[in-house]
């Protein structure tokens, strides 16, 4: 893999982490790199961890976490986050938090509510990055992959789009388009003492966590707009009748569809949004359902071979973007997907 692009002192750098700790394990060199060679750094915090049941049920010796139990470890969390980022080098104003719903980052984007898109555009207008550092769209972590979609979608307001870097924690992603940035024996120790920052983490999770302090920090490099990854199972385009066509090839899916739902958020070229969820409970039909509106807009058809299955959503019609993915309904007691999202073909962007 290529090297990271080297940082200046006219490089403005929001790193977006979905959770706390995403900001030390996939970023703790590169906010030390970034800031010994003055470039102004931001820390754009979205969501307080407080989702986190095992870990403080295993700390706090308590099988119920209700509200009140949820908000303390949520507080504690972004306190251990803040003391990690001072060891790297960001403090105060450096660090914004917005405190969105643990695990709810997948339902805020396909209902609207609340606006992330208004709350990420905001802060992008007001640091107005040269180099924005952003989940991977194929993150297992549902939390990360629809970080990545909120983001281009408010990115999609503005003119101007900064560099993309993309990290992967959940799941590795294919290596062609990765670079790296190669960190000094010091800088390698200040990252893991800034992981180790995490107490609520490290009981269960110490080993995993203190091993992405290494001497080469992996990113990919990701285009703008965003491109389909040809090693993702769903393949998905819009055929010449405007309905959506995806493929999902059996090979490289390698587990049962039934029971799970397609995900699909689309934008029309005048900027109306699409938002649809197409559920895989009959054999050869379902209804779609709009989540903007919360009502039935149409019935989708399922066709199977021995080598995929393929799902139409009908009357999409013309996507400046676009983008879809299968998972579960609703987040269980296993957090992550198969894989995050894919990229619709094709599209006039």
């Amino acid at each position: 893999m290529s090297p990271l692009p080297g940082f200046t002192p006219h490089d403005r750098v929001l790193v977006v982490a979905p959770h706390p700790d995403d900001e030390s394990i996939a970023t703790g060199g590169l906010l030390q790199v970034a800031r010994a060679a003055g470039a102004a750094c931001r820390l754009l915090l979205v969501t307080d961890g407080d989702n986190n049941p095992w870990p403080q049920r295993w700390q706090e010796k308590r099988w119920h976490v209700g509200p009140v139990e949820r908000a303390r470890w949520g507080a504690r969390r972004r306190s251990e986050a803040r003391a990690a980022l001072e060891l790297l080098g960001l403090q105060g104003d450096d660090v914004h938090c917005l405190g969105l719903p643990d695990l709810g980052l997948t339902q805020a984007l396909m209902s609207g509510r609340p606006d992330v898109l208004a709350l990420l555009h905001a802060q992008l207008e007001e640091f107005k990055p040269t180099r924005l550092v952003l989940p991977i769209l194929e993150d297992r972590h549902p939390d990360h992959s629809a970080l990545d979609v909120l983001l281009r979608l408010a990115l999609s307001r503005d003119a101007t789009v900064p560099q993309l870097i993309a990290f992967g924690v959940h799941g590795a992603a294919p290596e062609a388009d990765g670079v790296t940035l190669a960190l000094t024996p010091d800088q390698c120790d200040v990252k893991r003492a800034a992981i180790q920052k995490h107490t609520t983490q490290m009981l269960l999770s110490r080993k995993r966590f203190v091993a992405y302090a290494r001497l080469q920090e992996p990113f990919r490099l990701v285009p703008w707009p965003s491109v389909p990854n040809p090693h993702h199972p769903l393949r998905a385009e819009i055929d010449v009748s405007g309905d959506l066509q995806v493929h999902v090839d059996h090979g490289k899916w390698g587990g049962r569809l039934r029971g799970l739902a397609l995900f699909f958020v689309g934008q029309r070229p005048d900027g109306e949004a699409l938002r649809h969820c197409f559920a895989l409970t009959g054999p050869e039909a379902s209804t779609v359902r709009d989540t903007l509106s919360d009502r039935i807009v149409g019935a989708g058809r399922i066709s199977r071979t021995g080598a995929e299955t393929v799902v139409t959503v009908p009357a999409i019609g013309d996507l400046r973007f676009g983008w879809l993915k299968l998972a579960r309904p609703a987040p269980g007691l296993f957090v992550f997907d198969r894989i995050g999202w894919q990229t619709i073909s094709g599209l006039r962007t």
